[in-house]
């Protein structure tokens, strides 16, 4: 009978995962616990806030969450459907600054590309999270094709509610938010964003990028960057890192608070939410990697996620970090000739993207793009906090919609030849798209 109640289980979990859910789905088969793409707290002091991040290795799966009193941390991990589960960890259990109770866990020895379900909790599973489950990354090099979702400017709205929920129900492999992830320095708005972020961070990677409302000073309304490095376990040293997902290199800039300001902003050197600060160690940092990703004849597709804007399709604030606006955080020399395909950013709170464009040349034109030689741009500032403002009538526009208050993510998939975009409208579907070869 257990044996019969596995493979029914097993079934409807396949279904669900097909389907996916915009909010917590649960079934609940006697004596097996509860499964489902979308697994629930229980317990007096249960994981909340749960997400997974990517360590850059195939092998490991980073998994961190906030209780609301202080625990020790377990994981519990497999390829099947438990409980029992073969594989077993102790968490690292530690405080963010505002005394918020965090703890990480790394799942090792995964097989890269299998999917795993896990349950986390404390060391006696009296109180739980659980059953989640995720797939692997790819090994590195790896040409199956993956998708990921992006948007930024997000905060702790009715919209955050809705983004999430459209992103969840595509069931990506990995979640970019473009910066400005809560717009408040205390803790309790932190928690309630990751406690959102949930839906779609128990089973995608949350792999973010750090806005300018990030950089919270003593007494203003910003997020500490200890805060945020505290509640999300990245790779390098947070602020400024690269990883390689399959035959695709991503890599996020931290260019600091003020986009008139030179010395501010983080370089990727590992450190404790640290690196070198100013515009020279960045632009050195992201030329070396992105060389080396050059010399890597797996990699295929080479990815940027920053808040700071380039190119703006609104009247906002065209050139912040382009040649044009004459500004010293300037980078777009180097995206350009080292290749980069995508670049996505937050900040302006609309939506917008541009062509292949190169020192405000067009490239290309259309919805059809074919090895153009010069980024995209996107502006993907519709998570949670989404705003009307003026379109730019430039020729290298490819779609403005700033005009309407737009709400939603960028949607990507992956293959080893193309790159299908989709923006998806939160009420109105897909309202942009096309493909890259």
């Amino acid at each position: 009978m257990k044996s019969v109640l596995r493979r029914v289980r097993a079934l409807l979990l396949t279904v669900l995962l097909f389907v996916g859910a915009p909010m917590a789905i649960l079934l609940a088969v006697p004596a097996l616990g509860v499964i489902g793409p979308n697994a629930i707290p229980t317990g007096p002091n249960p994981p909340l806030g749960v997400h997974l991040s990517y360590p850059d290795d195939p092998s490991m799966a980073t998994i961190t969450y906030h209780t609301a009193t202080a625990t020790t941390a377990r994981a519990e991990w497999d390829q099947s459907i438990g409980p029992p589960y073969t594989f077993s960890a102790t968490g690292f259990d530690y405080t963010s600054p505002g005394g918020t109770f965090l703890h990480v866990v790394n799942l090792t020895g995964l097989v890269p590309g299998a999917r795993y379900f896990y349950r986390l909790g404390d060391a006696s599973m009296a109180s739980t999270f659980g059953q989640g489950t995720f797939r692997a990354a790819p090994a590195k090099g790896a040409s199956e094709t993956f998708t990921f979702g992006a948007a930024g400017d997000w905060g702790n709205t009715n919209q955050t509610v809705d983004t999430v929920r459209s992103i969840a129900l595509r069931a990506p492999n990995l979640v970019l938010p473009t910066g400005d992830l809560y717009y408040s320095r205390l803790d309790s708005v932190v928690q309630a964003v990751y406690e959102k972020f949930q839906v779609f961070g128990q089973s995608s990677f949350v792999m973010s990028g750090m806005g300018d409302n990030e950089w919270g000073a003593p007494g203003d309304r910003n997020t500490p960057p200890e805060t945020y490095c505290a509640f999300s376990n990245l790779p390098g040293n947070e602020r400024t890192y690269a990883f390689t997902w399959g035959n695709t290199f991503f890599i996020t800039v931290d260019w600091g608070n003020s986009t008139t300001d030179e010395t501010d902003g983080y370089d990727g050197t590992p450190g404790a939410c640290s690196g070198q600060a100013g515009t020279p160690a960045i632009r050195a940092w992201v030329d070396a990697k992105l060389a080396a990703a050059n010399a890597d004849p797996t990699i295929r597709w080479k990815i940027v996620f920053e808040h700071h804007l380039c190119y703006d399709t609104t009247t906002t604030g065209f050139g912040q970090l382009c040649p044009a606006g004459g500004h010293p955080d300037q980078i777009e020399d180097i995206y350009t000739s080292r290749g980069v395909d995508l670049v996505l950013m937050g900040n302006d709170h609309t939506y917008g993207r541009t062509h292949p464009v190169s020192f405000e040349n067009v490239i290309q034109t259309g919805s059809a793009y074919d090895t153009p030689g010069a980024p995209m741009w996107f502006v993907l500032g519709t998570g949670g906090q989404s705003g009307t403002a003026t379109c730019r009538t430039d020729a290298w526009v490819a779609l403005c919609r700033a005009a309407t208050r737009t709400e939603g993510f960028g949607w990507f998939q992956v293959s080893p030849t193309t790159i299908k975009y989709e923006f998806v409208e939160n009420q109105a579907g897909v309202v942009d798209s096309f493909t890259l070869k």
